[in-house]
């Protein structure tokens, strides 16, 4: 007999993305599901499409009530499911064909509390591990462990990455907060610690969607309300004392401190330059209290750009705060960065800040064309606060092994009409020798990599991307061989070899020919 997983889908006003979500669950491989959508009040033509869902499929449930929230909705799943295990998905998210299989089978095969695995977020040009994911190296491998065993995980707070027993939720009590914003904060802690065994897959399990207006500067200064900050705040802080009050190990207290900081600094004093005048003083007051709180040793471990935002808050240096807050929102009015050869700084009163490691490039393929023995690649570049010209290179890397080749010299060209960094965005033409390139090993897999020229340790290489309107195939010969460009599932660009058969055929019926 299977089991029966209880998808728990809260709804509010996400029509554009609703039917890609349930289509999604609709057609999971594993089939015993029940599925609770809740509507939580939605004006906007949703409810309309969950009840279509609701009558071709038996397995959809809906529910109609006024808009309470996120954490009511979620907590109001949890009651009506029937299910041994519960799965949270957002509406506007959706999920890979095997998500629920694999989760289940990881939970089941371990009889663990619940079962988590890897996340990827996407837009309509790419999709990517999220960069905390990455720098904490989680779900990179199966297996089966504790919170003692592995802290780390705490850095992930997502609700909607686990399968939870449902046992497990109602023997802890487990619930989200309602009213405020991070209700899921405190629940998956909790979860982590109390959990006596952890199934981990090293799967793709959930899609996160990045929504356009998530870069939109009103909707991000919506977020910086004091309001905002303030829940967050709260949340950490009642993580903190349960964790104290609870006497749960140094370890584990001290991850948690490193992950309360990346929240504050990363999602929070990063966009400090979007926070009213009238809440800033407030603001401050209770940013800086929070970070008082955690050991200072703990911040030792922060990356340097949160080292930086750290010490300029634990300083009172908030005029230099703003300043860089408005670089890295990208919000500056006149060139706030001074661009030194392929160094980047921002200078403010009497201090100095180096952001080069910061400078991430972003150079995106648009076209192909075949020309004589040459393939011509062409698209365009991002050097972000560029003032003036910087050379880089492009190379590809064997996957796995670590063999480069440079594909040769880059010609870029700046956009125009860009008035505060006129190098920042340049159109850019890549001639790729075919020869050179057919000297690569058949049968191998090579990612293309751009790269400023200068200190390595400064100027890390990042993947080329090819973009989604562009051809996502494009074959020439090379030789003997066929060289294949083509876009990665993560948007990228990436290059194949394999033999050309019409050769191999002809050389086979000479050699038969002869023979005979």
């Amino acid at each position: 007999m299977s089991s029966k997983v209880s998808i728990i889908i809260p709804v509010y006003n996400i029509a554009s993305y609703l039917e890609e979500c349930l289509y999604s669950v609709q057609n999971q491989s594993y089939r015993d599901l029940e599925v609770i959508m809740i509507n939580d009040g939605s004006t906007d033509g949703s409810e309309q499409i969950l009840e279509r869902f609701q009558k071709n499929d038996p397995r959809f449930r809906l529910f109609n009530q006024e808009n309470r929230g996120l954490g009511y909705t979620r907590n109001r799943g949890i009651s009506l499911s029937n299910g041994q295990y519960v799965f949270f998905l957002d509406g506007d998210d959706r999920l890979p064909k095997d998500a629920i299989q694999h989760l289940l089978s990881a939970i089941e095969t371990h009889d663990a509390d619940y079962a988590v695995g890897k996340v990827l977020r996407f837009h309509s040009e790419r999709k990517y591990v999220p960069i905390r994911h990455l720098e904490f190296n989680l779900y990179t491998q199966k297996q089966v462990t504790t919170i003692e065993q592995n802290p780390e995980l705490l850095q992930d707070s997502i609700a909607c990455n686990k399968l939870w027993k449902k046992e497990f939720l109602i023997q802890n009590d487990l619930s989200f907060i309602e009213g405020k914003y991070y209700e899921d904060l405190f629940f998956t802690m909790r979860a982590a610690v109390l959990a006596k065994t952890v199934a981990v897959t090293n799967k793709v399990v959930y899609y996160w969607r990045v929504r356009t207006e998530e870069h939109n500067r009103s909707i991000t200064q919506e977020q910086m309300k004091l309001e905002n900050t303030l829940h967050r705040l709260s949340a950490l802080k009642q993580n903190r004392q349960w964790l104290i009050d609870n006497r749960v190990s140094a370890k584990v207290v001290e991850q948690n401190d490193l992950k309360c900081l990346i929240d504050v600094l990363r999602l929070h004093a990063v966009k400090f330059a979007l926070v009213d005048q009238t809440e800033r003083k407030e603001w401050q007051e209770n940013v800086l209290s929070f970070l008082q709180e955690i050991p200072r040793e703990t911040a030792q471990q922060l990356a340097p750009k949160e080292k930086m935002l750290y010490d300029l808050i634990l300083n009172y240096r908030f005029d230099d705060l703003e300043k860089i807050s408005e670089v890295y929102m990208n919000i500056e009015t006149s060139p706030v960065v001074e661009q030194e050869g392929h160094r980047f700084f921002v200078r403010v009163q009497d201090r100095t800040y180096d952001i080069t490691a910061d400078i991430k490039p972003i150079m995106t393929v648009e076209d192909f064309q075949k020309q004589d023995d040459d393939v011509i690649l062409s698209g365009e570049l991002v050097i972000p606060k560029a003032s003036q010209k910087v050379n880089g290179y492009v190379y590809v890397a064997r996957r796995g092994e670590g063999e480069k080749i440079d594909l040769g010299t880059i010609e870029c060209k700046p956009k125009p009409g860009q008035d505060i960094y006129p190098c920042e965005r340049q159109t850019f033409r890549l001639v790729c020798p075919i020869r050179e390139i057919s000297r690569l090993k058949t049968e191998n897999v090579y990612d293309f990599y751009y790269r400023i020229d200068g200190d390595e340790r400064v100027h890390r290489p990042s993947r080329v991307r090819l973009k989604s309107t562009a051809k996502h195939h494009f074959r020439v010969k090379a030789g003997l061989k066929i060289a294949l460009f083509y876009r990665t599932d993560y948007g990228n660009l990436s290059l194949k070899f394999s033999s050309d058969i019409g050769i191999k055929r002809t050389i086979k019926k000479l050699v038969s020919f002869f023979k005979f």
